[in-house]
């Protein structure tokens, strides 16, 4: 393990919570996360309920799959026998092993694991997955780590895959309620583990589109809301945020600055190429719906819309 790694203090919290489960929740559950949903009431079958409409028309025998923070692996099990291949992320090693143990104890052969670094997912390679799925973990994100992850996700999504991702907001009665109930608990630092950090719909999707995804729903519960996006087929906008990611975060002189500055150019190439098709359909569309239908081709072109 890295000493990024063991610096980042998510896995240092979350490796904590799973060394102190059995002693908490031992005698109650089976595995760590049934008491965050499968503790059989009925508030909580809702999540379900969500997870059915928001994520189970995605998979299929043929979708490639990435789960960012198994937690103990209750999604996983759920998702695996309806993919080709599921990756399980995350920067906690120990929720690693125990989605492995649970895994394994469910005789699932086609689930993949990746260990972060805590800044990317960096080895996740570019255009690889079909779906990306997160659900209560973004909630536990810091909003300055969050916005890196968005770009990630892009960057690791097929042209035209899907990603349902889990997100607390701020802007709902039920938001500001736990704010207030909550907020004693947080203020002074101590208590990381566990901590919201609160959105609203339209900053979401403003992350979202800058990052080269398209928001296609938004659906509220509570003080949660979960985002389906979209990258779009024909935009160049997620390559466009990666390599300028990459680029501000390098130093002048360095080969990943160089590197970075080439993949701009080549984008305008692409760009350009692209351009050279779609402008002469533009110029020479006759009807009104054909040339809504090109200048729509552009807009996502250029920039994700």
């Amino acid at each position: 393990m890295s000493d990024m790694t063991t610096a980042n203090r998510y896995a240092n919290d979350w490796n904590g919570y799973s060394a102190e489960w059995e002693g908490r929740y031992g005698e109650r559950y089976q595995h760590l996360g049934d008491e965050w949903c499968d503790d059989g009431t009925a508030e909580r079958q809702w999540e379900l309920r969500l997870f059915a409409h928001t994520v189970a028309p995605w998979l299929t025998p043929e979708t490639r799959a990435l789960e960012i923070g198994p937690g103990g692996g209750k999604w996983t099990v759920r998702l695996a026998p309806r993919v080709r291949d599921l990756i399980v992320f995350d920067v906690a090693e120990q929720m690693l092993e125990r989605t492995r143990r649970r895994v394994a104890s469910a005789s699932l052969s086609n689930v993949h694991f990746a260990h972060g670094n805590g800044r990317d997912m960096a080895g996740m390679a570019s255009g690889s997955v079909d779906l990306v799925f997160s659900y209560d973990v973004f909630v536990h994100i810091a909003l300055e780590d969050t916005f890196p992850y968005a770009g990630e996700i892009a960057r690791v999504l097929k042209p035209g895959g899907i990603s349902v991702c889990h997100y607390a907001v701020g802007s709902t009665p039920g938001g500001v309620a736990r704010i207030e109930q909550t907020a004693w608990w947080y203020r002074d630092g101590a208590h990381t583990l566990g901590q919201y950090y609160y959105y609203s719909p339209e900053s979401l999707r403003r992350m979202y589109e800058h990052a080269g995804i398209y928001v296609a729903e938004v659906h509220e519960e509570w003080c949660y809301a979960v985002v389906v996006g979209r990258r779009m087929g024909e935009s160049l906008v997620a390559d466009l945020e990666d390599a300028l990611r990459r680029a501000i975060g390098s130093e002048a002189g360095t080969t990943q600055r160089q590197g970075a500055v080439e993949r701009v150019r080549d984008l305008s190439v692409q760009l350009q190429a692209h351009l050279s098709t779609l402008l002469p359909a533009l110029e020479s569309a006759s009807t009104p719906q054909e040339t809504i239908g090109v200048a729509q081709r552009v807009r996502r072109l250029w920039r994700g819309l």
